[in-house]
């Protein structure tokens, strides 16, 4: 596959679709802004992976985010992506996580990392009501916790193959549509088990190097399939001096009175993409007569 693509596809003869997705210089982007291990690269980087494809599910205009928080050793790890395939994302950790015991244990456990904490799946629509829900972390892996999700929330069979080396990441996804090609409830269930058993065979170095044709073509042999290619994902920060004032704002007006009779001005970064933007108090003070609401 070509860098930073994006894919869907459909089953002639089966109520069933697909996406595949490649990250390179958006992957690159959107992990520059923080000096993070290769195992955590590789975790954040399955996040945005995932967060897109979650977002190619649904039909929206505005933004998904796939979050977990904890006080086991990941604090947070957030992935952000729009509706139009911007992406974005940011780990926290609360201890060291090390590379010899990640090694050792083959990969990284998410129910080990996020013990006792939460992941959930926000859609903040730009016109509309935000809807949340939770994901139940019932799985090592993330591909595992978001299979669960789609079979409790929508009751509809997911695979997920998600990848990341630090540099670049893969994701596929196939999913059943509600019947309309095919309505006998066996021959769907057979249908599915076919594909999810061939598409359970794909692996990085075929996502890498083969054309989708060419993919789609080695796991489902001469099924009929349908292939979309669609607007490939970009690095898309989305803070703004206004959101950032907005977050000073936030912190109340005897603190942030107390906080400038200290300095003049007052250092806010992006923790997504790194940007550094000094506000004085009339910058602020502007800024909050415009109105404008926090993000």
């Amino acid at each position: 596959m070509k860098a930073d693509s994006n894919y869907r596809f459909l089953f002639e003869s089966a109520d069933v679709r697909g996406h595949l997705i490649r990250l390179d210089q958006s992957l690159e982007k959107s992990l520059a802004a923080h000096d993070y291990s290769p195992l955590l690269k590789g975790l954040l980087g399955e996040f945005l992976t995932a967060s897109l494809l979650l977002a190619e599910t649904i039909k929206f205009d505005g933004r998904l985010i796939l979050q977990a928080r904890s006080q086991a050793a990941l604090s947070l790890i957030a992935a952000e992506a729009t509706s139009d395939r911007g992406i974005r994302g940011v780990l926290r950790v609360n201890q060291p996580i090390s590379q010899a015991t990640a090694e050792a244990e083959s990969e990284l456990d998410l129910q080990v990392l996020l013990a006792g904490g939460t992941m959930v799946v926000t859609i903040e629509p730009l016109q509309g009501e935000r809807y949340q829900s939770l994901v139940p972390i019932e799985a090592k892996k993330l591909s595992g916790c978001l299979e669960f999700y789609f079979g409790q929330s929508d009751q509809l069979g997911t695979l997920l193959f998600l990848h990341c080396d630090g540099r670049q990441a893969f994701g596929m996804l196939l999913q059943q549509l509600p019947p309309q090609r095919v309505t006998d409830r066996s021959q769907r269930d057979g249908q599915w088990t076919h594909f999810t058993t061939l598409a359970s065979t794909v692996t990085p170095e075929e996502l890498d190097q083969l054309e989708p044709e060419q993919l789609l073509r080695r796991l489902f042999g001469t099924e009929p399939i349908t292939l979309f290619e669609e607007k490939g994902p970009v690095f898309a920060c989305t803070c703004s001096s206004e959101r950032m004032a907005n977050a000073l704002i936030a912190l109340g007006e005897t603190e942030l009175t107390a906080m400038f009779e200290e300095q003049p001005t007052i250092e806010i970064g992006c923790e997504f993409c790194g940007q550094v933007r000094r506000m004085s108090q009339e910058d602020v003070a502007n800024i909050a007569r415009q109105g404008e609401a926090p993000h």
